[in-house]
């Protein structure tokens, strides 16, 4: 009765304790961000996304900052005007400085879109090296 569930244990504790997947140029901001840290420091789940952000029908890298937390600095990394929000599509990194984002697509255009100060919702475009307001 032992040996199946031994068996169980042995198979799934080497799924456990791998490293996600991350792209190295994410691994490198998240290293960086780490740094700034002094006490314990975590990645949220969902910092690190996939959605198609330039409507080519592959998916493409969010790493959104708001999902890093310090232990001992609340606040590191997001200020008044959002959170580090990066991607990478096609092997380019995009820098945004967002309070929350999503996509949205209309016309065969895929757009990434977030709040702007007064609260409307905006649309940035991927022009193949950085994000342009629409």
């Amino acid at each position: 009765m032992l040996r199946p569930f031994a068996f169980l244990l042995l198979t799934l504790a080497p799924v456990q304790a791998q490293e996600p997947a991350w792209p190295q140029e994410f691994v490198s901001i998240i290293d960086e961000a780490k740094s700034y840290c002094e006490g314990e420091f975590s990645v949220a789940p969902e910092a690190v996304s996939q959605r198609d952000l330039n409507g080519d029908g592959a998916l493409d890298w969010v790493l959104d900052s708001a999902g890093f937390a310090c232990s001992d600095s609340y606040g590191l990394y997001c200020g008044t005007g959002g959170c580090g929000v990066e991607t990478l599509i096609d092997g380019t990194l995009g820098s945004l400085l967002l309070h929350e984002w999503d996509t949205v697509t209309e016309g065969g255009t895929t757009y990434l879109t977030a709040p702007n100060k007064q609260g409307e919702t905006v649309r940035f475009l991927w022009t193949g090296s950085e994000w342009q307001l629409q």
